[in-house]
Parts: structure tokens; sequence; C-alpha cells
């Protein structure tokens, strides 16, 4: 069952202050993290141009690109014959996926012109940016050195699925996005402002609805390798997208990630830390997490502790 529950709100900007006003930031910020592995932040230093400007491309390219190729698709024209079934194999949604750092894969959509090529820049840089103020806040909060988390990921790759999520006619057949935690680092949404669909799974028991976005805000969450770094005191948290009927729905989601060779483990050794695996490279932990993305994260951990940690 769904219901409605206050995700936390962190305003950055207290970060800026001295003394009490950070520390209670801080506290906030690892709060979050450690209850809810998901949340909001404002005043994080994104230009809301910028957003603005990065939302309209992605209409723009689903509507000249990719929406008559989705509704010609074959996942799309099956799904509203009478007698379907459920499906718990396919997701409702058309992405693909830019990759920013080491390299840079834009070349390979030579419909996108110049302007936009420099818009993404500079927007990409102020979501590194976040990223990196967000592991750094994570890092000393976990009574690590700051840069520990930026240092584990080094150099960090850096890449962003846009995601649009057609209007769905039976939309209570197929998930815009099946549940899953993702496998890299700091996950940085720009969510959409109008419809909803995305939902967390707080505590392992209660479905929590992300609504549109509100005041420039961004979404953010916590993903597997952070788990692992913390020793689990910050879990990755399942999601996933509801289908809808009510519009398309957009999500520009930014992955600050470890780099392929980057080596994981628990910060420190403690109880709850040895049930984690490590060391272990970042790229063989994400070729076993492409054929387990959907199963369980848990069964998941412990075959990649057995395999390669």
């Amino acid at each position: 069952m769904t219901r409605p529950m206050e995700i936390p709100v962190i305003d950055l900007s207290g970060l800026n202050g001295g003394g009490e006003e950070r520390s209670r930031t801080m506290a906030q910020l690892h709060e979050a993290c450690k209850d809810w592995g998901f949340f909001w932040v404002e005043n994080h230093g994104v230009e809301a141009a910028l957003m603005d400007e990065v939302k309209r491309f992605v209409y723009r390219h689903y509507e000249d690109h990719l929406e008559g190729k989705f509704y010609a698709s074959d996942v799309a024209k099956s799904l509203p014959a009478d007698g379907n079934e459920p499906s718990d194999k396919v997701d409702w949604e058309t992405t693909y996926f830019i990759q920013h750092h080491p390299k840079t894969n834009v070349g390979n959509f030579p419909e996108i012109t110049t302007p936009t090529r420099e818009t993404l820049d500079a927007y990409i840089t102020q979501m590194v940016s976040l990223a990196e103020r967000l592991g750094e806040c994570m890092s000393l909060s976990l009574g690590l050195p700051g840069g520990h988390v930026a240092g584990t990921f080094a150099p960090p790759f850096v890449g962003t699925k846009f995601a649009m999520y057609p209007s769905c006619p039976r939309p209570e057949l197929v998930w815009g996005l099946r549940a899953h935690t993702d496998a890299g680092g700091i996950i940085l949404l720009l969510q959409d402002d109008a419809v909803g669909g995305l939902e967390f799974l707080k505590g392992g028991a209660e479905w929590v609805p992300v609504g549109p976005t509100e005041g420039g805000r961004l979404f953010v969450n916590i993903g597997d390798q952070v788990e692992v770094i913390s020793g689990g005191a910050y879990r990755s948290v399942v999601h996933r997208v509801a289908a809808g009927n009510e519009g398309r729905r957009l999500s520009v989601a930014t992955f600050y990630n470890p780099g392929p060779d980057a080596v994981v483990a628990p910060a420190r050794e403690t109880a709850a830390a040895l049930e984690y695996p490590g060391s272990y490279r970042f790229g063989d932990y994400l070729e076993y997490y492409q054929g387990t993305k959907f199963g369980d994260k848990d069964a998941r951990f412990q075959a990649v502790k057995k395999l390669l940690g």
C-alpha cells in the first residue's frame, strides 16, 4: 500500500554557515542517509536556468526522436490487448545514457546540437560539484576523512540516464521501471515537476511516493557502494516507477559512481561491516549486478562477497 510520508528536505545553504547551523545541517543529512536513504535537497548550487534548459532538451528530444518509435514498439502495441497478464519482464520507459566522465560518448548522439552539449556540460559540472559535496558530508558524518568517498571512487564515473515514461493505456499491467536498487554511489535526480510515479520502499515495508518537484529541488538517493563503504550505516533503498495514464513523466538521473577499477570495501571492520563484500573492483560488481538488478540486494551482496570479496 502507498501512503504519503514527509520525505526529508535538506537546505544545503546551512553548510555554508558556521558552528551550530552547519552542525545542524550535517546532522539532518546524516539522519536522512541513515533512516531513509533518499531525500530532497534545496539551495544545492545547481542553477535553476540550467535545470530548465535540460528539461526542455529532454522533452524536445523525446518528441523528435523517441516517442513515435516507442509507441510503434512491440511492447507498446501488445500491451492494450484484452486478456493480458501483468508483466514483470519489461519496463514502460524509453531511455538513453550519456557518459560524461572520465570520457564522454555524446558524439554517439549527432542530433544533439553544440549549444545543447554546452548546456549539458555546464549542468553536469554543477551536478558533480554537488555530488562531491554530499560525498564529503557523508564521509565526515561517518567519522571518516572528508575525502574518503571521493577517494574511493577516484577517478569517478559520471553518467546520466535520460528517461521518459510515456502515458500508458494499461498501467495495471506493467511497471514504468521494476523495483531495484542502484549499483553505484550517489544518484542525483532531476524530477518531473508535474507527473509523479517514483516510489521508494522505506524500511523494507512501506512504499513512499515521491511527488513532483517543488521549488527547484533535486532528489538524492544512495547506491549500493555507499552502503558497502558505510558498512550498512547508510543503505541503498529499493525503488520503482509506476506506469501511469495521466501524462508522460520526465526523469534525468545523474550517477556519481566509482570508476570501474576503483576498489570498494567497508571503511571500518565492524560486526556489521563484516557482512559486506570487500575488497573488490567496482567493474566486477557492476558486471554481476547487470544480471541481478531486479533481484534481492542482500543476496547479491552475499554472492559478490563469495565471488569477489
